[in-house]
Parts: C-alpha cells; structure tokens; sequence
C-alpha cells in the first residue's frame, strides 16, 4: 500500500478541548477492533527526542544532520530541517509518506486542521470556543456530550462513549478502502471485519454478492477467518441450490429475487441487537443517528426448527421495506447495492442497540 493509500483521519479541535486524551483512551479501542495505528501530531512548541549528555546527542550538536537511535525494540531517525528548508518535509503528504503504509491500517493525524483528510472535531462547551464544523466541510463528526451550538451540524458522537466513535472511524476505514473489480475480495473482507469486530465467531454468519443471474456465497461450515474468494460458491437464481453453499442460501436468494436492485447480502449475530430482538416487539433505535438512518427495524419471529422453511420468505419481505431486519434470539439480515452498503446498515443498527442497552442501564441506576 502506497502512503496516499493508507487512511487517515484528523482529530481537530479549538486548543484546551481534550485532542490528545481522547487519543489516548481512543486508540486502544480501535487496536481491539483490528485496526494498526499510525500518529502523526504537529507541534507548535517544538520538541526533542534525545537528551542533553547523551552521545547521541552531543554528536547531533556537533552537526550531524540525521542521527537514528536503535533498541531492541525501537529506533527514531532525527533529521534536522533547519539547515535547507527542502530537507524539511512540512507538507502533509511528504509527512505522511515517511509512514510504513504496508504495517499500518490507520493514520491519525493531530493539529493539522486544513488537512485534506476526513477530520473528527472535539467540542467542549466549556471552553467559550467556538465550534469548527461550521466552516470545515472536512469535519465528518463531532464528538461531545454538549448540544452543538449551529445547525445543521455533522453526526454527534457521544465523548463519554468513545466505543461509538471507534466504530465510526471504523466504518470510515473499511469505506475509504473502496470496491474492488472483484465483488468477491470485498464479501472476504467484509466477512472478516465482522469476525475481527466481534460481529460473528469463527463457524457463523453468511454474506453473499451477487452478479447478473447469479450469485456468490459462502461455504456451509466454513472457518469464516480463512475463507478465500474462490471458496465462495457459486448459485443461480433459478437452478437448484449446489452442494456445500450456506444453509441460509433459500434466504439470499429470495431477497435478490424479490429485489433485483440488490446487491449484497449480509447476515450477523452483533450481540447488542440480538439482545434488543428479546424484547418481543420491533426495535426502534433511541439515537438520532439510528432514527434517521434505520427509522423501525422489524423483529421477526422464525420457529428454530423452520428456519428454513420460514425464513426466506419473512426476511425478504422485511428487506423489500427495510435495509435491516432481526430473527429474533437469531441474528441480522442487512442488505444494499453492494456489500460495503449491507455492512453499514448492519453497523449503524448494533451501534444503535449498543446505545439502548446503555441507556435502559443507566435509567436502571
């Protein structure tokens, strides 16, 4: 992967509002969702890697233009740029491709606000600042648990729940990385995020793409952690079903042949919306952005021993109206015109029965 490759996202705010602590509490959440981080901080003020008295350092003095500091398990290279302004790389894009992109999955990147990256803003109240958003179309969320002074504003994330902001950057990443000419490559990987996001385990849940009359799925029984897109099986809408596809194939198949415009199909067990689907009645997210997005998600009622009878024709039905659906104590069915779609549907719904389960906690105290 090239530098201009690699994601990357701005975390920007008004001085005094919390960039770095937010990092900091941030990055061990989306290192357990998969993600390598890079870190990338302009500092205003200067700073220094190495020590007086240190020979590293005296040598560096004495007028060494580069010196590089090795452990056992570090090494920093310090480049003096104040000698040719040519040998500094203080554009972004040079800055950023000093950065190993083939070991990275992610750069963040502080203090560089007119940055030409998706940018996450930090807005606290309390600091009389005013809020960026306004004039930065960049800024594609806010994070506070402040209401947002200036209307329209882009999606709030609340600050004191960073697990919401690491599965939005989260879905920012897997977005940035775009389709492939394969439909099949972005099902494995969809599939895979979804095991690495805790999602689904290694025997369950399904995607299928589809392409013209017929359509890909995967393998019934399959370790989903090593499925490969050639062990993806191939199935007409019309002929019978092959040997070794999943045994929620009759359910794919039904939606692509109720709807010819989709795509992707996407089934999951994320845990939080199959704890709202005991609720006995359809979800309706609490969260504004769930609301919107998803409005009434239908929770519907599959006998376990007629599934395969049953399902098919209630989460096509479903899906004709909505893009996602519970069985309930089961799982989710999403789907879209291609499978980033189908995966982002099937995040904004646990994002948003995440929130339900917090909130009927806290009301509980």
């Amino acid at each position: 992967m090239s530098a201009e490759q690699l994601p990357a996202i701005g975390v920007v705010a008004p001085s005094g509002s919390g960039k770095t602590t937010l990092l900091r509490k941030l990055v061990p959440l989306l290192r357990q969702r998969g993600l390598r981080i890079g870190y990338l901080k302009h500092a205003h003020h200067g700073f220094a890697l190495d020590r007086p008295g240190k020979d590293s350092y005296e040598v560096a003095a004495a007028g060494a233009r580069q010196v590089m500091l090795v452990s056992g398990e570090h090494w920093a290279l310090l480049s003096r740029a104040n000698e040719r302004a040519e040998d500094h790389p203080a554009g972004l894009d040079a800055l950023r491709a000093r950065f190993d992109a083939d070991s990275l999955d992610l750069l963040l990147i502080e203090g560089f606000r007119a940055a030409a990256v998706p940018k996450i803003e930090v807005f606290r109240a309390a600091t009389g600042k005013t809020p960026l958003y306004p004039d930065d179309n960049g800024i594609v969320a806010v994070v506070s648990d402040d209401p947002l002074p200036v209307e329209p504003h882009p999606p709030l994330l609340p600050l004191s729940e960073l697990e919401a902001l690491a599965d939005f950057i989260g879905g920012l990443v897997r977005d940035s990385a775009g389709a492939t000419d394969d439909p099949r490559a972005s099902l494995i990987q969809a599939l895979r995020r979804l095991r690495a996001d805790g999602y689904n385990d290694a025997a369950t849940g399904n995607a299928s793409v589809r392409q013209d009359e017929r359509f890909w799925i995967t393998p019934s029984s399959a370790v989903r952690d090593a499925v490969a897109p050639e062990d993806l099986v191939a199935c007409s809408l019309d002929a019978p079903l092959p040997e070794g596809a999943s045994l929620d194939t009759p359910v794919h198949r039904e939606v692509y042949r109720r709807q010819p415009e989709i795509g992707a199909v996407l089934h999951s067990h994320g845990p939080h919306s199959v704890a709202v689907s005991f609720a006995g009645r359809d979800f309706e997210p609490p969260d504004f952005e769930g609301a919107r997005l998803l409005g009434n998600v239908p929770v519907l009622r599959v006998e376990p021993d007629a599934h395969q009878d049953q399902a098919p024709a209630k989460v096509a039905e479903a899906l004709a109206s909505y893009p996602v659906c519970i069985i309930a104590g089961h799982g989710v069915y999403a789907c879209g015109a291609n499978i980033r779609d189908a995966y982002r549907w099937t995040m904004t719904l646990e994002l948003s029965a995440r929130i339900f389960v917090i909130a009927r906690g806290a009301t509980a105290l």
